[in-house]
């Protein structure tokens, strides 16, 4: 059984990829830019829970039923004592450690790469799950992609994360916990100078024939975590035509901790607050991606991007779940 796939051997299977890794599966073979690496599948996420020395404990309590949100925050902190005190299999660490080597050598750049989750439940066309469960970037080190690696797995079952499964079966969704895994995906890092998110529709206004950017300096994660106010660009999808513009206040960005892994938020420096993320040029190549991918992928798009030395990666790509038809 192998627990590590690379991009290049995958095929998109959610069941053993998780939503995101299939959908970045089908971006690599559409040739779009996406950092090199390899997703741990649910193989081992399972492996994991069922080696556990606690593996009788967790199966009790992922047989619990998502009942009342006042039941959630205990169910969570249980279930995820037990999950970061259980030790990873040395048949997977193994298998990681090979794969890990590998990416090194293969992207010829300094050890940090970025530790994302993928659950087999999301980026699905019907609901998105997004931004539940953790992702953990610039790990340095073997060890800090094993520790990041165990949090991935534990953060599926975060309080936030529960809610959401909660809000999911009250909306008619049937599902067990027992059934909910994870996949693990691991990217050469990029360091980012300009990072943003990209809706191929208007999420604010439903308008399918207009693109919504979101950028800033730095990493994307200020975005996604809504530390920041980004920049917001509105496009007409349809000819390169900017509608409008608000310079946000990115009063923060995140950047690699010079101190050791993962990230930090630091001050902005104040004359680069009131200066616009993207330059033209960069917001048509934006764009002209945004089209590309949402032709490909046959459906409105949300699009995760960062900037490296003026190069765009694609970090991940899911379809819009919030349109209204």
């Amino acid at each position: 059984m192998k627990y590590i796939i690379f991009f290049s051997e995958a095929i998109p299977n959610p069941d053993l990829l998780g939503g995101k890794g299939s959908n970045i599966i089908k971006l690599i073979e559409y040739k779009a830019n996406v950092p090199p690496g390899f997703i741990i599948t649910t193989n081992s996420y399972n492996k994991f829970l069922k080696e556990s020395k606690y593996s009788s404990q967790l199966k009790k309590l992922l047989k619990s039923d998502l009942l009342y949100p006042k039941e959630i925050l205990d169910l969570s902190k249980n279930i995820k004592d037990l999950m970061l005190k259980t030790q990873i299999p040395l048949e997977i660490i193994d298998e990681l450690k090979l794969g890990y080597d590998t990416l090194l050598k293969e992207t010829d750049t300094t050890p940090s790469v970025a530790v994302r989750s993928s659950a087999n439940i999301e980026d699905s066309s019907s609901f998105s799950f997004a931004g539940q469960a953790e992702t953990y970037l610039y790990n340095n080190s073997f060890e800090d992609m094993l520790q990041s690696l165990k949090d991935c797995w534990a953060s599926l079952f975060s309080p936030k994360a529960l809610l959401y499964l909660l809000q999911m079966k009250k909306k008619g969704l049937k599902f067990s916990l027992l059934n909910v895994q994870m996949a693990v995906i691991i990217q050469r890092m990029i360091d980012s100078q300009i990072s943003g998110v990209l809706f191929t529709a208007n999420v604010i206004n439903n308008n399918e024939n207009e693109m919504l950017i979101n950028s800033t300096w730095g990493l994307g994660e200020t975005i996604a975590n809504n530390t920041i106010i980004p920049d917001t660009f509105i496009i007409n999808k349809n000819k390169f035509e900017i509608v409008k513009t608000i310079i946000g206040k990115k009063e923060k960005k995140a950047i690699k901790n010079p101190q050791g892994s993962h990230t930090v938020l630091i001050e902005t420096d104040p004359k680069s607050r009131g200066k616009c993320s993207l330059n033209e040029d960069q917001l048509r190549r934006v764009h002209e991606l945004g089209l590309k991918l949402e032709k490909l992928l046959n459906c409105p798009q949300d699009i995760e991007w960062a900037i490296e030395n003026d190069v765009i990666y694609i970090l991940q790509a899911r379809p819009i779940t919030t349109l209204k038809k």
